[in-house]
């Protein structure tokens, strides 16, 4: 199960960070002046959402997860009625989500929707799948920032490594 909540917590993570990164370019309120200004906020952005945001993810994220699914699974033993361990389950990521406000909440159903999917398809998560889960936050982090140091290259800034 951790192995599964691992790869969960990675692939949802970077997903949630790339598409807030998009729709929430400049959190500090910065006028964004031209599409080459939007992009770079974006890279800028999602790059510090996954530098600050993965860890929050992969730790409060997987422990959430399991006490989730431990007590929804628990509690549907109990009154025998395992149709709602899936309704209470999500339910308890809700709730977990909801301390970080309303981003918290897409980013632990977000969480929920890809544990789930996983788990359905009885994938069974190999090592080396968890050491790409993890590698892959800072790859997408990497490349974000590369990007930006090309396009400040190639944009003249090749020039201040003469001086």
């Amino acid at each position: 199960m951790l192995t599964r909540k691992i790869l969960s917590a990675s692939i949802s993570g970077v997903l949630f960070f790339i598409l807030i990164g998009f729709f929430m370019p400049n959190p500090f309120g910065e006028p964004i002046t031209s599409v080459s200004n939007y992009f770079e906020s974006v890279f800028v952005s999602i790059s510090g959402y996954l530098l600050y945001g993965i860890p929050v993810v992969l730790l409060y994220g997987i422990i959430c997860s399991i006490i989730s699914e431990n007590i929804s699974v628990f509690v549907c033993k109990k009154v025998k009625f395992d149709h709602a361990e899936f309704v209470l389950s999500g339910l308890l990521h809700a709730s977990f989500g909801l301390v970080f406000s309303a981003y918290g909440l897409v980013a632990s159903l977000l969480f929920f929707s890809v544990d789930r999917v996983i788990a359905n398809r009885k994938m069974h998560v190999t090592g080396k799948q968890i050491v790409t889960a993890l590698v892959l936050p800072i790859g997408v982090y990497v490349l974000c920032l590369g990007s930006l140091v090309a396009v400040d290259f190639f944009s003249g800034g090749w020039k201040d490594l003469l001086v």
